[in-house]
């Protein structure tokens, strides 16, 4: 074989190797993006066709990270102390977060499977029941918190006298960006 032919067969090998390495970049870069985009679209498709949750701004949401489901009772308390007409339970439980991994991202994980769109978690009024794991909630109470813009409320439950038929009970709604707003007045 002719050195010149040698030398073509070998340009075009270079080149193809680097346009596959080129597009492995391209896209192992970009996955986290990607990802989202395709999550945003099949979201936006599936409302399209009527099969997704109500519309924004219409929706009452509680976020359950508590790993215990709220309760007919419980449900009803939340749903009059906050005045509102209706209300959706999202049950977000966190299982068992492993420790030995990277445990923010692990626990953002959970967050990122709650099926809201970023203009969604602006629109939506909603409210939370903690989890019981204070490492983790921390760190679901950050990234709320960067979602949302603000400290969003807290449901917190207290043991239910004896006689109750559920075990706990709604004791408040705390709001927490309103704590958040009078401790930066003490600065």
């Amino acid at each position: 074989m002719p050195f010149p032919e040698l030398l073509n067969i070998f340009a075009l090998i270079a080149g193809v190797v680097a346009v596959i390495e080129l597009l492995e970049y391209v896209f192992t870069k970009n996955i986290p993006w990607l990802v989202r985009l395709a999550t945003n679209l099949t979201r936006r498709v599936r409302r399209w066709l009527g099969r997704g949750p109500a519309p924004a701004g219409e929706r009452y949401l509680v976020l359950n990270f508590s790993a215990h489901p709220l309760l007919p009772g419980q449900r009803q308390a939340i749903q009059t102390r906050l005045d509102w007409p209706r209300l959706e339970v999202v049950d977000a439980w966190l299982g068992n977060v492993s420790e030995d991994h990277d445990f923010v991202a692990e626990v953002v994980r959970y967050v990122d499977k709650i099926d809201l769109l970023p203009q969604e978690w602006q629109t939506c009024r909603l409210v939370t029941v903690p989890a019981g794991y204070t490492p983790a909630w921390t760190v679901l109470l950050a990234e709320l918190h960067g979602r949302l813009g603000y400290f969003p409320d807290i449901v917190r439950l207290r043991p239910a006298p004896a006689p109750a038929e559920e075990k706990f009970e709604v004791a408040e709604i705390v709001p927490t960006q309103a704590v958040r707003n009078r401790a930066r007045a003490k600065r």
